[in-house]
């Protein structure tokens, strides 16, 4: 019987077995090395205050540089920010991961107006602006 599994073993075509290992290990390894860029790396949320008043709430790892993309219109700007200006940059707040700072972003959009206006404020007493 051990005889057979071994037959059934060595007769499927393989290139060669110690390649396959490597193979695994290095898509591990680049696994892990994305998760601990994506560690690694601090999420953001923002509000942005538009000159009608509007406000806009989204997340980034570099809060300078998002808020300079969105305030010079470039492609990489919010198609909704465009032509809004001038832009004030309202509050940030470190969230940690990305899958935090999406869970977060949604939460705030949810909230009225007056209650983004109480976190602003809330913020701005707590030095996170």
């Amino acid at each position: 019987m051990t005889d057979l599994v071994f037959e059934t073993a060595s007769s499927t075509p393989s290139a060669n077995p110690q390649k396959g290992a490597s193979q695994a290990q290095a898509v591990t390894s680049e696994q892990g090395a994305r998760s601990e860029i994506e560690q690694a790396s601090m999420w953001y949320l923002y509000l942005i205050r538009c000159a009608n008043g509007h406000l806009y709430t989204g997340i980034t790892t570099d809060v300078a540089r998002r808020f300079n993309e969105h305030q010079s219109s470039s492609p990489k700007a919010a198609k909704y920010l465009r032509g809004k200006g001038p832009l004030t940059l309202m509050y940030r707040e470190p969230v940690g991961t990305r899958s935090d700072a999406l869970k977060r972003e949604i939460a705030v959009k949810k909230l009225n107006r007056s209650q983004k206006l109480a976190l602003i404020a809330l913020g701005m007493m707590a030095g996170n602006d």
